[in-house]
C-alpha cells in the first residue's frame, strides 16, 4: 500500500470529498480515438499513447484526485477473443505507464492511479446485435487467468488500488474477489444497476433476475476498501447508495454514466450538463459519499463541475 493511498484514506476518513475522473474510454473516443469492435478502447495504449496520456491529464487539470487506468476493456476475457492475444501484456503495461506518466507531467504526485478491472468478456454479435454479456459462456478457468494477470500487471506497474467496474454478473464477481484476497493492492468495489421505474426493486444492470442489494452482499464478506454505484443512470444513484449503506459501513462512491453504447462506439445523446450533475452530485455528497466521478459519457468539463464540491 503506498504512502500516497494512506494519506488518501486518512483524508476520506477525516470527511473530505475526493473526485474520480469521468469516462476515460469515451473521452477517447471524443478526441478521435480508434474504437474496435469487440475491444472497444483496448488498443489506443499502443496505437495513440500520447492521446491516452493527454487524456489523463486533461481529467487531473480539471480537478481529479484519482484518475483511471483504461484497462476496463483489457483483460484476457477481451484481448484472447478478439485477436490480440500475443499484445496482453503490452497494452497493460503500456495502459499503466500512461496513467502514470500524466500524473508526472502534471506535477500532481498526490493524485492516486487506480487500476480498472472488469469481468467484461469480448463484445459477440448475434446477427445485427450485440449479445447479452450474460449469454456469453466464459469458464471459470479462463475467468482465473485473466484475473490473475490483471491483478499481477497492477501490482507490477505499482497502482494505488484496484477499482472493480461494473461488478454485475455474480459467478463472474466471486472468481474475480477470489483471486484478489491475495493481492496487496487495496480493492475498490463498483456496481451498476437499473431500474425500470420508481416502484420496481433495484437490480444488478447485465443480470435483471439478480437484486442488486445481493451482490452488495457478496462483496461486503471481501472487506473492500469502498464499494459503490457506478456506470448507471443519475436517477437510480441515490436508492442504490442507501441499500449500499445499508449493507455496509465503508466509504462509498458515486459515478454514473450518461447516453448510451451502440458497440464499439459511445452515443453521446441527452448526455448530462455539468450543472445538473452538480447539483445530483451535491445531494449524493450530503449522504455521506467521500468519491464522486463520472463514467461513459462524461467528460473533463464533468470532472470541474465536480470539482467545485470540494470548496
Amino acid at each position: 500500500m503506498s504512502q500516497r493511498y494512506e494519506k488518501f484514506m486518512s483524508e476520506i476518513r477525516e470527511g473530505n470529498l475526493k473526485v474520480l475522473d469521468s469516462g476515460v474510454s469515451t473521452e477517447l473516443e471524443k478526441r478521435g480515438g480508434a474504437m474496435g469492435e469487440g475491444y472497444w478502447s483496448a488498443r489506443v495504449s499502443v496505437e495513440a499513447f500520447d492521446l491516452l496520456v493527454d487524456t489523463h491529464k486533461a481529467y487531473i487539470d480539471a480537478g481529479a484526485d484519482i484518475i483511471t487506468v483504461n484497462s476496463y476493456a483489457t483483460s484476457r476475457l477481451v484481448l484472447g477473443r478478439t485477436g490480440n492475444a500475443d499484445q496482453v501484456e503490452n497494452i497493460n503495461m503500456k495502459n499503466i505507464e500512461a496513467a502514470l506518466e500524466a500524473r508526472v507531467q502534471c506535477g500532481a504526485d498526490n493524485v492516486l492511479v487506480a487500476g480498472s478491472i472488469a469481468h467484461q468478456v469480448a463484445w459477440e454479435r448475434d446477427g445485427d446485435a450485440f449479445k447479452q454479456q450474460i449469454a456469453i459462456p466464459v469458464s471459470y478457468e479462463e475467468l482465473k487467468i485473466a484475473f490473475d494477470e490483471m491483478i499481477f500487471f497492477h501490482e507490477q506497474g505499482e497502482v494505488d488500488v484496484v477499482l472493480l467496474e461494473m461488478m454485475t454478473i455474480p459467478n463472474r464477481m466471486k472468481v474475480l474477489f477470489d483471486c484478489l484476497s491475495s493481492s496487496s493492492l487495496p480493492v475498490w468495489c463498483g456496481f451498476s444497476a437499473k431500474q425500470e421505474n420508481e416502484q420496481a426493486a433495484i437490480t444488478s444492470w447485465h443480470d435483471e433476475n439478480v437484486k442488486f442489494v445481493d451482490n452488495i452482499v457478496m462483496a461486503k464478506a471481501y472487506n473492500f476498501d469502498m464499494m459503490g454505484i457506478m456506470h448507471s443512470s443519475v436517477d437510480v444513484i441515490s436508492d442504490a447508495i442507501s441499500l449500499i449503506q445499508k449493507n455496509y459501513s465503508g466509504p462509498i462512491m458515486a459515478y454514473p454514466d450518461s447516453g448510451y453504447f451502440e458497440p464499439p462506439n459511445w452515443q453521446f445523446q441527452k448526455v448530462i450538463a455539468p450543472e445538473e450533475l452538480f447539483e445530483f452530485a451535491l445531494g449524493w455528497m450530503h449522504k455521506g459519499v467521500a468519491v464522486i466521478g463520472g463514467c461513459c459519457g462524461l467528460g473533463p468539463e464533468h470532472t470541474q463541475a465536480l470539482a467545485k464540491l470540494k470548496l
